[in-house]
């Protein structure tokens, strides 16, 4: 297929573009090239109904089909192709189903001028005005597309740049058989007088008012589905109504939305490429979209004549290959794992020899073991009796230095007190030792040196004999002061 390029099939001609120009050309047979035709409304069934928005799309597209035979009145005889847009409506889904009837789409192809034997794509003409959305500024508005052809017309809804909803209206022959005047006619007034009264004769008027009572009830259909699309879309308004009408407006067309409160601004569909009809080229740029993968855009596909996928793409052909896969996997898989298990008993035979063998080792190892924790016993014993003879000695020498200290702070002790008694004139009516490190001094002082008791202790406190002490200094009837005083040898320096 060439890449890009697509072909759209009219039943006058063929129309091939690449993105740039279109080629008008009726010999063009080249079933490489990606190809469309627009279906006419004529033979599309559509409904719509709400479902769980829990399913998948293959489970979507089996209750699709099974509402549109149930519900959409589709004939059970018939062979049809089935497709739809969803629309994510909060909890639910919103499904609109197409279905095109194989009977009806090759009695519309067998009108054209030149031979078919494939299309990729079948498409409603109303879902291609997505391609007009060019901008993310220009999605940002409430549309009403409204299309008059000869044959087929229609208002379609587009909010945000997406279809939302479409309503077929009388064609301009339809309208010609209603009102009874000529076609040509009709278009004539259509594109140049438009709905104005005063563009037209007093003798026209009386036409002009058959034209407006017919389309004031197509408009009013289109009304009703804007109103209805309220409240499944939020839709607030129409912001703008564009003209699909060869490539002209409709002058007055504003008139019949005004009285249902609409104020829409009216505009006709711009002509990007020159001599080219804005409604084809807006078809062309919808297909090469959809070629090129635009999978944001909105789109169904109905064809009879689907293009022969490549032989790898069919579902027998796949599982065949699969099957032979399987097969070699299997034969290769049954080869490995019996030379795996081979090896795999070869070790373990390796692996129970050496096992045996280190059993034996372990067993000889253990009787060793048992003789040397016997002899480890015994040797802690022995080792327990040593430790405890080497503490009493280390005790013992220990000890001896100590006692010869002790021996020597007493006796310094004794030399400190009476050098002191002395010094301060102090009689001692005892000097006991109470224990190895505690002496206890009873004082005796005249009434006249009644401050040498505090001077005996403060003195023997300078030479470091830190914990001196009395509990008290009394002074009896005969003038004297007496006072047991306590010193701890273990605090001398």
């Amino acid at each position: 297929m060439i890449e890009n390029t697509i072909i759209l099939l009219d039943n006058e001609h063929t129309i091939v573009y690449d993105g740039q120009k279109p080629i008008f050309d009726t010999k063009i047979t080249n079933s490489d090239i990606f190809s469309a035709v627009v279906t006419p409304l004529k033979y599309l069934h559509s409904f719509s109904f709400k479902i769980a928005n829990t399913l998948s799309d293959d489970e979507l597209a089996m209750k699709a089909e099974l509402r549109m035979y149930k519900e959409g009145g589709l004939d059970t005889q018939k062979e049809y192709i089935i497709d739809f847009v969803k629309y994510d409506i909060g909890d639910e889904y919103l499904i609109e189903v197409f279905a095109l009837a194989k009977d009806d789409f090759e009695e519309y192809i067998a009108g054209f001028s030149y031979k078919i034997n494939v299309i990729d794509l079948v498409f409603p003409r109303f879902l291609a005005y997505e391609a007009y959305y060019k901008t993310e500024e220009s999605k940002k508005s409430n549309d009403l597309y409204i299309y008059l052809s000869e044959d087929e017309a229609f208002g379609v809804i587009y909010q945000n740049g997406k279809y939302i909803g479409h309503r077929l209206i009388n064609s301009l022959n339809a309208i010609s058989k209603r009102t009874g005047l000529e076609l040509v006619k009709l278009k004539e007034y259509l594109k140049e007088k438009g709905f104005n009264r005063d563009n037209y004769e007093l003798e026209e008027v009386l036409i002009l008012d058959a034209i407006i009572e017919v389309f004031s009830k197509d408009i009013e259909k289109i009304v009703y589905s804007i109103n209805h699309k309220r409240s499944l879309f939020g839709l607030s308004g129409i912001d703008s109504v564009f003209i699909d009408f060869d490539g002209s407006t409709i002058e007055g067309i504003e008139g019949f939305f005004l009285q249902y409160g609409f104020e829409p601004a009216i505009k006709t569909l711009e002509q990007h490429i020159q001599n080219l009809n804005p409604s084809l080229y807006v078809l062309l740029e919808y297909v090469y979209a959809i070629n090129n993968n635009a999978t944001d855009f909105q789109y169904i596909n109905l064809t009879h004549l689907a293009r022969k996928k490549p032989l790898t793409q069919y579902t027998g052909f796949l599982f065949l290959i699969e099957v032979v896969l399987l097969i070699i996997l299997l034969t290769v898989a049954g080869v490995y794992t019996s030379h795996y298990l081979e090896k795999q008993q070869n070790e373990i035979s390796h692996l129970n020899k050496q096992l045996k063998e280190k059993r034996k080792k372990i067993e000889l190892l253990s009787v060793k073991m048992k003789k040397i924790k016997k002899q480890n016993d015994k040797l802690l014993k022995e080792k327990k009796e040593f430790e405890d003879k080497i503490f009493v000695y280390e005790t013992t020498f220990r000890v001896i230095p100590m006692i010869s200290k002790i021996s020597l702070k007493r006796q310094k002790m004794m030399n400190d007190i009476l050098k002191t008694l002395k010094k301060y004139k102090l009689n001692a009516s005892s000097i006991l030792q109470k224990d190895e490190k505690n002496f206890e001094i009873s004082l005796i002082s005249l009434s006249s040196k009644r401050d040498s008791i505090s001077k005996f202790m403060h003195e023997l406190i300078n030479m470091g004999y830190n914990n001196v002490t009395t509990q008290n200094i009394q002074y009896d009837e005969n003038g004297v002061y007496k006072s047991k005083i306590t010193i701890n040898l273990k605090e001398a320096k």
